[in-house]
């Protein structure tokens, strides 16, 4: 790799991991045996090749592959991650894709069957498909993929994710109704883009890194019968509405290094993360008796509180704090994150007016601002008994309970009225969220200049409740682990 030689990289994983954090895709869809183990303190390729920032970083000289497999014995999936990367003059690109394509996808089987006696709004002596009463959306699949293009020192990379199931069909017999229309989506579609510096701006470091998140959450049902519906109406009626848009935009100053003396380097960040749940969705209502349907900025959901109008921003300031040290067998790192979150919420209880179609606030009006602290300690370690052979690699995270200070401004309507004498204004100071701990254990080993392997297994919340490591059980020392084996050419 130093020789910068032609590079086929073959990474083959077999995890079971209660879960992936990962520092260089959203959401933690990947993260390479290594960098798992350190908590993402010490990357391998198979982060950086497509990491905006870090992608020149990646030595080869034509192109760069990778292929891994996970298995989540803890949610019983199976994940397949294949990765590719290759130049062109001054041009670099990779792509990425991780997911298990439509496996576990909810299968809405029909039978085709000729009625003698009509489905309700049907006629006798024809031919319908028939479904059963239990069509399904369920989110099940998940697919990840992620394409960067590197010039001029920046990185850009397209990423998309999604688990969205929809079901759309006409004329259909479920229930013994004929539907005209049946409609229903659940699962987020959220496509990100990113833009960072591939190198350090300054002596001192600082490479900027912009991201945008665009996520779309979809869960609604609408149907439209055959003639009158089981109240007697007709036309499309919106069962549920649970619709939400949740933009994030985030900045990232990209670390400046303040000490730099007797092989210690000392490093600050800081992070800027605005998020929004943006609300625009449908209510049913009915008028001469057909089915209409209104708008509101929350949810509709007759299955719990019918109307809800809501609102939510997330601020988050993380300053951070890292530090490393080395020689030619042991090198150190840390980092500490201090994040600063203000949120601002508000939940309106609303009702119909059944003669208008109008909605109006009838119940508790909360608006709701909360400030919490909650600092996450990262820790390395790596130890090479044999430099450029093997290297022992281990790595913790503590993540504290949450300080927060919330205040609440209660409100209570009546028929569109506020009842005075139920105002009040709560302040709550708590410890909220849990105390979060891991541990893990990993082994880089490199069986020639062109073959090696990366390995981890480790603890989750070691001692969240009962004080105790279980050593085979869901969480324990050897309950999960990741080998990965890479060659180049």
């Amino acid at each position: 790799m130093k020789n910068k030689v032609f590079i086929c990289a073959l990474l083959l994983s077999i995890i079971t991991v209660m879960n992936i954090r990962a520092q260089n895709l959203p959401d933690g869809i990947w993260s390479s045996p290594q960098s798992t183990t350190t908590e993402g303190r010490y990357r391998s390729n198979a982060d950086d090749f497509i990491r905006p920032d870090a992608y020149s970083g990646v030595e080869f000289n034509k192109w760069f592959g990778m292929v891994s497999f996970l298995w989540d014995k803890i949610n019983n999936k199976e994940i397949a991650t294949i990765g590719f990367a290759a130049r062109a003059d001054n041009l670099y690109i990779g792509a990425f894709y991780n997911g298990n394509f439509w496996a576990n996808a909810p299968v809405n089987n029909y039978t085709e069957q000729q009625f003698t006696t009509a489905p309700a709004g049907g006629e006798a002596d024809k031919t319908y498909n028939v479904y059963s009463n239990n069509i399904g959306v369920v989110p099940n699949p998940v697919n990840n993929a992620a394409v960067l293009f590197g010039a001029a020192d920046m990185g850009f990379r397209l990423t998309y994710r999604t688990n969205h199931q929809s079901f759309k069909k006409s004329d259909i017999v479920t229930g013994n109704r004929l539907y005209k229309n049946y409609q229903t989506e659940a699962g987020y579609i959220a496509p990100q883009i990113a833009w960072a510096m591939a190198k350090d701006l300054t002596g001192n470091g600082i490479r900027p890194y912009i991201t945008v998140d665009l996520v779309f959450y979809r869960d609604y049902l609408k149907v439209e019968t055959a003639g009158a519906d089981v109240d007697g109406n007709s036309g499309i009626k919106t069962e549920r509405s649970l619709n939400h848009f949740d933009p994030v935009f985030a900045v990232c100053m990209g670390g400046y290094t303040f000490y730099n003396k007797d092989g210690f380097k000392g490093s600050f960040d800081l992070d800027y993360a605005l998020t929004l749940n943006l609300y625009d969705n449908e209510y049913n209502f009915v008028e001469n008796n057909t089915n209409k349907k209104g708008k509101i900025q929350g949810t509709y959901n007759p299955a719990s509180i019918s109307y809800l109008e809501q609102s939510y921003v997330l601020n988050s300031l993380t300053p951070s704090v890292s530090g490393s040290w080395g020689n030619d067998k042991l090198a150190l790192k840390f980092k500490l994150n201090l994040p600063l979150t203000l949120c601002a919420e508000e939940a309106n209880v609303m009702d119909l007016n059944t003669v208008s179609g109008k909605l109006f606030y009838d119940g508790d009006s909360d608006s709701t601002t909360t400030f919490t602290f909650q600092p996450d300690l990262r820790l390395a370690l790596q130890y090479k008994p044999v430099p450029d052979r093997l290297t022992l690699n281990t790595g913790a995270r503590i993540q504290t309970t949450a300080i927060s200070v919330e205040t609440k401004d209660h409100k209570y309507f009546s028929g569109g009225a506020e009842t005075k004498n139920l105002a009040s204004k709560i302040h709550n100071d708590s410890l909220s969220g849990d105390f979060v701990s891991y541990f893990h254990l990993g082994v880089s080993f490199n069986f020639t200049e062109n073959a090696w392997v990366e390995a981890v297994t480790g603890v989750s919340k070691a001692f969240g409740n009962s004080e105790t490591i279980e050593i085979f059980a869901p969480g324990g020392l050897f309950s999960f682990g990741s080998v990965m084996v890479g060659l180049k050419f």
